[in-house]
């Protein structure tokens, strides 16, 4: 489990489904060309597709409160088998935490 990170693989179709507690929040990834609102007590889906491997932030676009300057995380954009190997490592680390 990780937080403040959205892995794929590249050429994928990926849909993330959206939901707030608070207020709208608004996942925003310009490279994509994909915004789409959060909305409190909605589960909103957005679907797309990243054609180009690399890093790039998510970004709330909604003036969401206090906290919204620190509001960012990170969409790492894999090849399959960089996708498959990063899977792989997190499923570890998962089985070694519950065998410990």
């Amino acid at each position: 489990v990780v937080r403040n990170q959205l892995h794929m693989p590249v050429g994928r179709p990926i849909v993330v489904n959206l939901s707030a507690e608070d207020v709208i929040h608004s996942f925003y990834v310009p490279q994509f060309r994909v915004r789409q609102d959060a909305v409190p007590g909605m589960e909103i889906r957005v679907w797309f597709v990243a054609t180009v491997p690399g890093t790039y932030e998510v970004g709330c676009s909604q003036l969401c409160g206090i906290g919204h300057y620190k509001m960012r995380a990170q969409v790492f954009v894999q090849t399959q088998a960089d996708y498959d190997a990063w899977m792989q490592a997190q499923a570890a680390k998962v089985k070694g935490a519950v065998t410990s």
